[in-house]
């Protein structure tokens, strides 16, 4: 299995800034329809979760053929994978470490584009549709904003992007962290039913319900449909369904997270940039990518996790050294405590 963020340790206290959740938490509308829901633990939910999807396809202004759920936004990577290919894919790079192995296990060769430090990790649109060309691959995959260096790119950049591709490749456009962001994302172009456009969602970092696993991805009727076919039966638990159905009634929640996220993620980026020892990337979502200028982020994280504080390293990203970390925004008090930590580590 590949290495992912979350503290696994004995410290049941541990602050996990490896983990990249909503510090405010479930919403309370959400916490109240899932525990009036636990009954319906007794029965088997939807197969397909035909309700959710319906009441997602509203939400969206998009049709319900357009929309397909998953066990979290995991479970949509594996199944594009499975069911689309296998063939070339291009992965924007460093990325999410779970597209490579989902298309190297269906049979996929898998190419790199790395977008390095020296670009501040903004994608050169000239180079990326140089590689497109010269690679020919069936299916590009961009996370937007991306995990770990936390750029976003803006809807005109990706329909400008597609328009200098070949019509016939497929792009899947991660947009698991778009909702802690400025940016609207790429909907428009299923709206406009462009063929070759699938967008995933998480549902539980914006909603801070990892434990229930739910996402959903966007794409054309017959995109979904393919994927459909390849998908098993009942992989959404009863309570998933519940919560997929109500997150986008919460709209005090979305706006009171987006505000929040957007003035403490400034102050933490303010903060990391005063700290000798490091260099902080800026970021447009809700977490922060850094470089020691010395020593290893293992290292930081052996000290860190003695003051009951944990973080994730990044040896594993493609185009990134054991130098690279990667925290997450939390409450406030917490983010000011790792930062005195961070300040006097090795000053």
């Amino acid at each position: 299995m590949n290495k992912h963020g979350g503290y696994q340790g004995e410290n049941k206290e541990m602050l996990d800034f490896s983990v990249n959740i909503n510090p405010l938490g479930i919403p309370a509308g959400i916490r109240e329809k899932l525990i009036a829901g636990i009954d319906e633990l007794v029965k088997y939910p939807e197969i397909s979760g035909v309700s959710a999807i319906e009441k997602i396809a509203n939400d969206l202004a998009v049709l319900p053929e357009n929309i397909i759920l998953g066990n979290g936004a995991i479970e949509l990577i594996y199944l594009f994978a499975r069911s689309m290919g296998p063939g070339k894919a291009l992965i924007v790079q460093p990325t999410f470490n779970e597209y490579e192995r989902a298309l190297k296990l269906y049979g996929w060769e898998v190419v790199h584009h790395v977008v390095t430090e020296q670009d501040g990790f903004i994608i050169n649109p000239e180079a990326l549709t140089a590689v497109i060309k010269n690679e020919k691959p069936q299916a590009v995959f961009l996370c937007n904003p991306n995990n770990p260096t936390g750029r976003v790119h803006s809807n005109g950049f990706i329909r400008e992007m597609l328009e200098h591709s070949a019509p016939e490749i497929n792009w899947f456009l991660d947009e698991s962290f778009m909702d802690f962001s400025e940016e609207s994302g790429s909907l428009l172009l299923v709206k406009e039913a462009k063929p070759s456009v699938f967008i995933l969602k998480s549902l539980t970092k914006f909603y801070a319900l990892p434990g229930l696993r739910i996402g959903y991805g966007v794409g054309v009727a017959p995109m979904i449909k393919k994927m459909e076919h390849f998908k098993e039966p009942w992989t959404i638990n009863a309570l998933g369904l519940i919560a997929a159905t109500a997150v986008y009634d919460e709209k005090d929640y979305a706006a009171k997270t987006k505000t929040y996220i957007k003035g403490e993620a400034q102050r933490v980026f303010e903060a990391l940039s005063q700290i000798k020892t490091l260099k902080v990337y800026k970021s447009d979502t809700d977490f922060h990518l850094c470089r020691l200028f010395t020593g290893t982020a293992a290292e930081l994280q052996m000290a860190l996790e003695k003051e009951g504080m944990s973080l994730r390293t990044c040896e594993d990203f493609i185009g990134l050294d054991k130098s690279y970390f990667r925290i997450a925004i939390k409450k406030e008090a917490d983010n000011t405590k790792l930062l005195t930590f961070l300040k006097n580590w090795r000053n």
